[in-house]
């Protein structure tokens, strides 16, 4: 006998299970739990957590357990009860389902287990796993929220906007302290590319900026004059490199992650290697506006602000210098990430070299 029923069956346990329930007092998720009870039947569940998912795989794993308060590094798959996938974390996934980019990030993903930052069905079905391991569990629609109650008759009274799910997960890694785990993986990364960074260790980065660290390529272009003048002149790192506050410079840059991948740049020939080429982008350097501190500087004629890393980046830079810039996500894009191309806590790296001014 196959082990899915057909959906006709399935509606004919769920009316059954109804039938017997009509005396109970209905809630927001009453319907939508005997539903979710009958699904569970049908497929042949019956681990249970306190709350009211179902685990349907489980491996424990044998490195650090999950935490609450914590960072979890995860690869996924997400899909409705039937099947259909909503959600996912690998390229072979993006491949099978005709949806792979060039431009996309794949790979594992970081979600924070504090507290209303993560479901409470997620966590739940997390906690007992450890670094290694990987669970699968159905999940009902009621626990996909990020409240926090006391009971699970307390998740069943509140109405939520989500529909049931199950939730295939890997657990790649865990940390305390997501910051440090970032720095660790920029110092992995100088460890494998020592041509560009030969000597760069994780005590290099700027005093005042954890984690932000710059490697000159080529060496400035040097007016004698302006060095003669700033001789005796008192120099902090994070002062600059001595550009007027009005002055304007022009760049190269290209922007992308530890892994490698591209998700912006000015340069034509890179665009089209990367898959990034659009038609009606104009590639060519772009303007930057100097400030009175990095904070203060902006792009373009439209005077656009920039991200942290990238304006920290520059402020190292001197006259025709190029440079590499490489930062953890509080000096990029956060938590959340952006776009398609840069998830959540993701250190970033921007190879720029300040040059001549495009002719008109």
């Amino acid at each position: 006998m196959k082990r899915h029923l057909s959906g006709l069956t399935l509606c004919i346990a769920a009316l059954a299970i109804i039938s017997c329930a009509k005396s109970q007092k209905t809630g927001p998720n009453e319907a939508g739990q005997r539903y979710f009870e009958a699904w569970a039947s049908v497929q042949g569940l019956k681990d249970k957590t306190p709350l009211g998912s179902y685990i349907m795989e489980s491996t424990q794993g044998d490195g650090a357990e999950i935490e609450e308060d914590g960072y979890v590094s995860v690869k996924y798959t997400i899909s409705d009860l039937e099947g259909t996938i909503s959600s996912f974390t690998e390229e072979e996934q993006a491949r099978q389902l005709g949806s792979y980019s060039i431009s996309s990030y794949y790979g594992p993903k970081i979600w924070s287990t504090e507290t209303n930052k993560i479901q409470t069905g997620v966590m739940e079905i997390l906690k007992g796993v450890k670094v290694g391991g990987k669970v699968k569990a159905a999940i009902p629609s009621w626990l996909l929220t990020y409240q926090t109650y006391t009971s699970a008759e307390e998740y069943l009274k509140h109405s939520s906007s989500y529909t049931d799910a199950i939730y295939d997960i890997e657990v790649v890694d865990f940390t305390t302290d997501i910051l440090e785990w970032q720095i660790d993986r920029i110092v992995e990364y100088f460890e494998a590319h020592r041509d560009v960074f030969p000597e760069m260790t994780k005590a290099d980065s700027l005093a005042d900026y954890r984690g932000f660290y710059y490697q000159m390529l080529s060496a400035p272009v040097i007016d004698e004059e302006e060095e003669e003048g700033s001789e005796g002149e008192e120099s902090e790192e994070d002062e600059g490199n001595g550009f007027p506050s009005d002055t304007t410079i022009y760049i190269n840059y290209t922007g992308k992650l530890l892994n490698g991948l591209v998700f912006d740049t000015t340069i034509e020939k890179i665009a089209k290697d990367n898959g990034l080429y659009s038609a009606d982008k104009t590639y060519e350097p772009v303007r930057i506006n100097w400030g009175e501190n990095f904070s203060d500087i902006t792009m373009g004629s439209n005077e656009s602000s920039i991200i942290t890393g990238f304006a920290l980046t520059l402020w190292q830079m001197g006259a025709m210098e190029k440079g590499i810039g490489i930062f953890p996500s509080p000096y990029g894009y956060g938590a959340t990430g952006t776009g398609s191309s840069i998830p959540g806590y993701e250190p970033l790296i921007f190879e720029i070299e300040l040059v001549e001014k495009p002719e008109e």
